[in-house]
């Protein structure tokens, strides 16, 4: 009995150091691709960068501000930290991450929008909810991902939370053996322009969308402005161009936008909304669906996006 006892343990932990040298070697494996999904955290990862600009936000921050040209007439070095999919408790985890590992920048451009607001619980099965994975071996953002719906087993058990995913395990597993590179969507400092045609067929079938503004959400926000504000980060809230005829939709806008402009007020920052009065919100040329801008028209957003930080006096040129 005893020395089925100890083959027991023995073979427990052989098959448990497995499971941690392949958990690690798959992680590693992603954090060296050049998929868009990883590239992020892995630039956050590597310490010490010197951005005096960030770029935060859901998709519509990676996908309508082009550090390239706002650098190039801003004189500022910036990246782009938007999070497709998320909404600001993850967003604030983000940056979290990334003043633990680079420290603070000068300012952040806060992408803001009707879905903001919006309560995220449990982030474990959303879009493109791999890209988390490999940051478990991040102590910052196991303490972050414990707040957005990780528990015990998807942060300490070996391959739990690769489970279902075979091709993002057999990509880690090829990028760490050296037996193939994945490159899928590289971006530029975190820019990647949307591309394609326009397709409204999705917001021409509804007949109102929802503002949210969850409370707990509100409350989070607020606390993120109240952090930046006494780290002396100047927070810029901005509301990128959407096509007007879907701006048009949005319930209780006005009160959305009261809200933004109000709260940046009281941390003496300033809300810039570029969802009314702005041409390229009238043209479906201008998108490929009503949220996101193509890459021509947002190269022009962030020409004129930069050029208003100068006349405003934000940025010195």
């Amino acid at each position: 009995m005893r020395k089925f006892i100890i083959k027991s343990l023995c073979l427990g932990l052989l098959v448990l150091s497995f499971a941690i040298a392949l958990d690690y070697m798959i992680s590693m494996g992603l954090r060296r691709t050049d998929c868009y999904r990883y590239q992020v955290f892995n630039d956050i990862f590597k310490d010490n960068l010197d951005y005096d600009m960030l770029f935060m936000g859901n998709s519509r921050s990676f996908m309508h501000f082009n550090p390239r040209i706002i650098d190039s007439i801003c004189h500022v070095n910036s990246y782009n930290l938007g999070l497709g999919g998320y909404a600001i408790k993850t967003q604030i985890s983000e940056y979290h991450c990334y003043k633990a590992h680079n420290g603070t920048p000068k300012t952040i451009v806060q992408q803001v929008d009707f879905m903001t607001l919006n309560m995220e619980e449990d982030i474990r099965h959303q879009h493109d909810s791999e890209r988390f994975f490999p940051t478990v071996y991040d102590k910052t953002m196991r303490g972050e991902l414990k707040q957005l719906g990780y528990g015990f087993w998807e942060l300490y058990c070996p391959l739990y939370r690769y489970n279902g995913y075979q091709k993002v395990i057999k990509d880690g597993l090829l990028e760490y053996l050296g037996i193939k590179h994945y490159v899928e969507k590289p971006a530029y400092k975190g820019y990647r322009p949307k591309k394609g045609l326009w397709n409204g067929k999705n917001v021409a079938s509804m007949d109102s969308i929802n503002s949210l503004m969850n409370e707990k959400a509100i409350a989070l926000f607020e606390g993120y402005l109240d952090e930046c504000k006494n780290d002396g980060v100047y927070v810029l809230l901005v509301n990128s161009p959407v096509y007007s005829q879907t701006t048009k939709k949005v319930k209780d806008l006005d009160k959305l936008n009261h809200y933004f402009d109000s709260i940046a007020q009281k941390y003496g920052f300033k809300y810039l909304n570029y969802t009314e009065n702005y041409p390229l919100c009238d043209d479906t040329l201008n998108f490929c669906v009503s949220v996101h801008m193509n890459s021509v028209a947002a190269d022009r957003f962030s020409t004129d996006f930069a050029n208003d930080l100068i006349s405003l006096g934000l940025i010195s040129k």
